[in-house]
C-alpha cells in the first residue's frame, strides 16, 4: 500500500512537470529568444512586464488577431493597445507619473511629456544661416536632377517670396504637407489623418509588428528606449509608452549598429553626420554618447529643418548655426571644442580640421547625390577621418542613374578593416569600416 501512494504521488509530480512545460512551450511558440522566460516551478507566472516581451510569429498572429477584433468590435472583444496621435486623447504625463508593467521605466531621455517652443531668436539665425550657406558657397556643384527638385520643393514651402522663414511650416514640416523625400514623406504612411482612424489602425498594426520583429536583431533596451520627438508634428502610434514611426524603426537598427561595433577612446568624440536629413539619428546618438559633438551636414534646405529639430530637441546644449562661426571656419577646431551641435552646408567640409572626426556616418546619402558631391565628401571623408576612426554607411549597392557614384564605385585612399558587414531590413549593405592607415 505504501508503495501504491509513493507511486501516485511520483505520477502526480510528473503532471506538474507537464504543466512547466507546457508553459514553456507556449513561450518558446510566442516569444521572440531574448522574451523567454524559464520557469523554474510549475505554478511561476509569466514575467509581469509586458514591455520587454517581443513576439515571435505565432505571438505577433495571436498580438495581431486581438488588435483586429478590438478594432471592428470598437474594444468590446478586446481592448485596444495602441493610441494614435490625431484621433485618441493621449496623456504621457500621467502614464509616466504613474508607472506600470506595460511602458518602460524609468523613463527614458527619449521620451517627451509634452511639446514645447523654439525661441524667436532661433528663427532668425536659422533664416540668416540659410541665405549665408547659398551666398558663399564657392563650389556650386551640379545637384542630382531629383535632389534639385527635392530642394525646390523644399524651398517653396520654407521661405516666402521675400526670403523670410515660414515659421508655421517649419513647426509643423512632418505633418503638416507631404513632400515625395522620405524624410518627410514617410511621417504620412501610417497615422494619416486624411486615411481616417480605421486605415490609420490598420497601418498601426503592421507597424508594432515590425517593431516586434525588430527584437530578433535590436537589443530590447534600444527598443524600449527610442522614441519619436513632437519636433515637426508628425503624427504617430503610441505603443508601449512610446512614439513610434516608420522612422524610428530605421534608426533603431542603425543606432544598434552603431553603438555595438564602435569605442571611443577619447573623451569628446566628433561624430560627422553626411546627409543629416532633419537630424533625427543625432538626436538620439546624442543620448547614447553624450559627451559627442555632433556636425550635422546637408544641403542648405534640408539643413533648415535640421536646425529647427535639433534646437526644439536640446534646447539647453550649445549650438552652432552657420551665422554663428561664420567668422570662424579657419579656427574650426575651436568650433569644434566649443559646441555640441555644428550645422553646416557642405562646402564647410573644407575647414574640418584633418585627422578630426572620431566618426563619419552616412546613411542613403551619398548613393543618391550627384558623383561629383560623392568624389568630394569621400575625400574629404578620408582627410577628417582620424585613424582609429570609424565610418558607418548604409548605401546602394549599384547606381540608378549614370550621374551617381554607389557603393561599389567608392574608392578610398584610406584602409579600413571592417568591424561590421550586413544586410538586413534597410534594404542596403550596413558596413561600419575601422580606419587604420
Amino acid at each position: 500500500m505504501k508503495n501504491t501512494v509513493i507511486t501516485l504521488k511520483w505520477l502526480l509530480k510528473r503532471f506538474g512537470y507537464l504543466k512547466k512545460e507546457l508553459k514553456n512551450l507556449y513561450q518558446y511558440l510566442i516569444y521572440q529568444p531574448q522574451s523567454r522566460f524559464l520557469l523554474r516551478t510549475w505554478d511561476a507566472p509569466l514575467a509581469p512586464l509586458e514591455v520587454i516581451k517581443f513576439y515571435a510569429f505565432l505571438g505577433r498572429v495571436g498580438w495581431a488577431t486581438r488588435e483586429f477584433l478590438a478594432l471592428i468590435s470598437n474594444g468590446r472583444l478586446a481592448k485596444k493597445r495602441l493610441l494614435l496621435d490625431g484621433f485618441d486623447a493621449i496623456d504621457v504625463a500621467k502614464l509616466y507619473q504613474e508607472g506600470s508593467d506595460e511602458i518602460p521605466w524609468p523613463k527614458p531621455p527619449l521620451v517627451e511629456i509634452q511639446k514645447h517652443q523654439v525661441d524667436d531668436a532661433v528663427f532668425t539665425k536659422i533664416e540668416v544661416s540659410y541665405q549665408l550657406a547659398n551666398e558663399h558657397d564657392p563650389d556650386r556643384f551640379d545637384r542630382a536632377l531629383w535632389w534639385e527638385q527635392m530642394s525646390e520643393a523644399f524651398r517653396a514651402e520654407l521661405f516666402d517670396v521675400h526670403g523670410k522663414i515660414n515659421r508655421t511650416y517649419l513647426e509643423n514640416f512632418r505633418g503638416i504637407k507631404e513632400l515625395p523625400a522620405n524624410i518627410v514623406k514617410d511621417q504620412f504612411l501610417v497615422v494619416n489623418k486624411g486615411f481616417g482612424y480605421h486605415l490609420s489602425y490598420l497601418k498601426s498594426i503592421d507597424l508594432v509588428l515590425e517593431y516586434h520583429r525588430l527584437g530578433a536583431i535590436v537589443p530590447k533596451e534600444i527598443l524600449l528606449s527610442l522614441s519619436e520627438s513632437y519636433a515637426g508634428n508628425n503624427l504617430c502610434v503610441h505603443y508601449r509608452g512610446l512614439r513610434l514611426s516608420l522612422r524610428s524603426l530605421f534608426y533603431a537598427i542603425i543606432v544598434n549598429d552603431i553603438v555595438t561595433h564602435t569605442q571611443f577612446n577619447v573623451q569628446r568624440p566628433v561624430i560627422f553626420e553626411i546627409g543629416a536629413g532633419y537630424g533625427g539619428l543625432s538626436r538620439i546618438l546624442k543620448s547614447y554618447i553624450p559627451t559627442s559633438c555632433h556636425i550635422l551636414l546637408d544641403l542648405p534646405e534640408t539643413l533648415t529643418y535640421a536646425s529647427y529639430f535639433i534646437a526644439y530637441n536640446y534646447p539647453d546644449k550649445k549650438i552652432a548655426y552657420l551665422s554663428d562661426i561664420m567668422d570662424r571656419l579657419d579656427r574650426f577646431d575651436e568650433v569644434i571644442a566649443e559646441y555640441d551641435f555644428v550645422l553646416i552646408p557642405p562646402w564647410v567640409s573644407a575647414y574640418i580640421p584633418n585627422e578630426s572626426i572620431d566618426l563619419v556616418i552616412d546613411t542613403s546619402s551619398l548613393a543618391e547625390m550627384s558623383r561629383v558631391y560623392t568624389e568630394y565628401y569621400l575625400a574629404h571623408i578620408d582627410r577628417t577621418l582620424k585613424v582609429k576612426g570609424y565610418f558607418y554607411s548604409m548605401n546602394k549597392r549599384i547606381k540608378r542613374e549614370a550621374d551617381k557614384c554607389a557603393f561599389y564605385e567608392w574608392h578610398f585612399k584610406s584602409q579600413f578593416a571592417t568591424r561590421l558587414y550586413s544586410y538586413s531590413k534597410l534594404m542596403h549593405p550596413q558596413w561600419l569600416g575601422e580606419k587604420i592607415g
